[in-house]
């Protein structure tokens, strides 16, 4: 007996590239969209995203209160022959966080993911209480 398999084939044209996936992979922590990463330490709130083909300067991160809009768009124009090609690419992400002290944030592109660093606030940084026993 054989089985029949159904192909589709607009399926990889409407799937997502497979860097995306491979990214996702390799930094398994908590992700609110794909592509982008959200990642802390004691001191600092990190957040990666991808905005693979947009120069640093075509990326623009805005907080307020707390939420964090990463817009990156790149705009190519191409003339030749008689022909005119004109392309643009959106990376767009919101997310919220808190205990970030938002104006010291600092964040730079690095190989296609932009990486955004937000010092924490004293009152969200984590603390150690000693415990004593109490004598009756």
């Amino acid at each position: 007996m054989v089985d029949l398999v159904r192909r589709d084939p607009f399926r990889s044209i409407f799937s997502w590239p497979r860097w995306l996936d491979e990214w996702e992979e390799e930094f398994p922590t908590l992700t609110t969209s794909r592509g982008l990463r959200i990642h802390e330490d004691e001191k600092n709130i990190y957040v990666d995203a991808v905005v693979a083909g947009v120069p640093a300067e075509d990326v623009e991160v805005d907080i307020e209160d707390g939420v964090v809009t990463i817009k990156a768009e790149k705009k190519s124009e191409e003339k030749k022959k008689g022909e005119y090609r004109a392309s643009l690419y959106n990376y767009y992400y919101t997310c919220a966080l808190s205990g970030g002290q938002w104006d010291k944030a600092s964040a730079e592109v690095s190989n296609g993911v932009l990486e955004l660093t937000i010092p924490k606030t004293e009152a969200a940084r984590p603390r150690k209480i000693t415990v004593k026993a109490k004598n009756k």
